[in-house]
C-alpha cells in the first residue's frame, strides 16, 4: 500500500476489519520506495496468498503485478493514487465498503497484459494498461514526485500543457506488422483507458491477446499536438489524429533520447521492444 500514511492507515484498517467480518484473513505491508510493492506481493505469493490487493495508484498496481504474472494469485486494485486508470478500466469501487465486497466474492478474470524490454538498460517489464513512448513519459519524468503529492493530476496536466508547448519532440522509428513509421508519439495500449478523458486505443481490450497501438505523426507546428490530445477526448477523433494499428509486437528506436513510461511510471528509453503476453494475471472484478 502506499500514499499518504494517516489517511491510508485509516482506510487500510477499515478494509482489514470488513474482510474479516466476511471470514478473509487479511495483512497489511506498507511500501517504502521504489519496488518494494514487487517485493512485498512476491513474498506474499510464496506465502500462499489467494488475493493481492493493491493501494495506491497505477505505478504500485504496475509494480505488484510484476510479482503475480504467471500465477493464479488474483491481484485487486483498489484506486488510492494520482492515477487510477487500471482500477477505471476494471469498474473497481474506490468506497472501502463496497470494494470489501468485490474482494471477498472473489471473482477475477484472465487478461493479457504487455511486456516492454530492453537488455542494454536491463529492462523488463510487465505493463497492464499501456506503455507511452515520448511526450507522456517526458511528463512522468520531469513532474517531481513533490509537486505530484501537492497538485495530484492538476500537476500532471499543467505539465503536460508546458511540454506541449515548449518540448523539443525528438521524432523516433517504429518497426509494427511489417511497417516502419516515423512518429512523435506512440502509445502501446493494452486496455482502453489513457486519462484525464482522453482516448486513444477505443478498441483495446484486457482480454485480447493483442494490442492497440495507436501512433501520432510528426506535426510541423507544437500546438499541433495540444490541440490533437485534446480533439482525442472525442473517441472518434483519435482515429483522425494518428495511426491505429492491432500488433503483437513492435519495436521502437531512435537517434535521440526518448523516453517510455508503462502504466504511468518511467521504465526507460529507446531503444525497447514491446510484445503482448496472453493470459498472464488474474484480476479481481466486480
Amino acid at each position: 500500500m502506499s500514499g499518504r500514511p494517516g489517511r491510508v492507515e485509516a482506510r487500510v484498517d477499515r478494509m482489514l476489519r470488513l474482510l474479516g467480518e466476511r471470514g478473509l484473513e487479511a495483512r497489511a505491508f506498507p511500501t517504502v520506495g521504489p519496488l518494494s510493492a514487487t517485493a512485498l506481493a512476491g513474498e506474499a505469493v510464496a506465502g500462499g496468498a489467494s488475493i493481492v490487493v493493491s493501494y495506491g495508484g497505477d505505478g504500485t498496481a504496475n509494480e505488484v503485478a510484476q510479482a503475480v504474472a504467471g500465477s493464479d494469485v488474483g491481484l485487486a486494485v483498489w484506486p488510492g493514487g494520482t492515477a487510477n486508470v487500471i482500477a477505471g478500466e476494471l469498474s473497481m469501487p474506490s468506497r472501502t465498503a463496497e470494494l470489501a465486497q468485490v474482494i471477498a466474492a472473489g471473482k477475477t478474470r484472465r487478461i493479457a497484459l504487455g511486456r516492454a524490454q530492453a537488455a542494454e538498460q536491463s529492462i523488463d517489464r510487465y505493463f497492464i494498461m499501456m506503455a507511452g513512448i515520448g511526450i507522456d513519459a517526458e511528463v512522468s519524468r520531469t513532474t517531481s514526485p513533490l509537486l505530484k503529492r501537492m497538485g495530484g493530476k492538476l500537476a500532471f496536466g499543467v505539465s503536460a500543457v508546458w511540454h506541449l508547448l515548449a518540448w523539443p519532440f525528438a521524432p523516433f522509428s517504429l518497426s509494427v506488422e511489417g511497417e516502419h513509421l516515423e512518429t512523435a508519439f506512440a502509445l502501446v495500449a493494452n486496455g482502453r483507458g489513457y486519462g484525464a478523458s482522453i482516448c486513444l486505443a477505443p478498441d483495446a481490450k484486457l482480454e485480447e491477446p493483442s494490442f492497440e497501438v495507436f501512433a501520432m505523426p510528426v506535426q510541423a507546428r507544437r500546438l499541433a499536438y495540444l490541440r490533437a490530445f485534446v480533439a482525442c477526448r472525442r473517441e472518434d477523433a483519435c482515429r483522425r489524429k494518428g495511426r491505429l494499428i492491432e500488433a503483437r509486437r513492435l519495436e521502437a528506436s531512435s537517434a535521440g533520447e526518448v523516453w517510455v513510461q508503462v502504466d504511468g511510471e518511467v521504465a526507460g528509453r529507446l531503444p525497447m521492444s514491446f510484445e503482448i503476453v496472453p493470459d498472464a494475471l488474474s484480476v479481481v472484478v466486480p
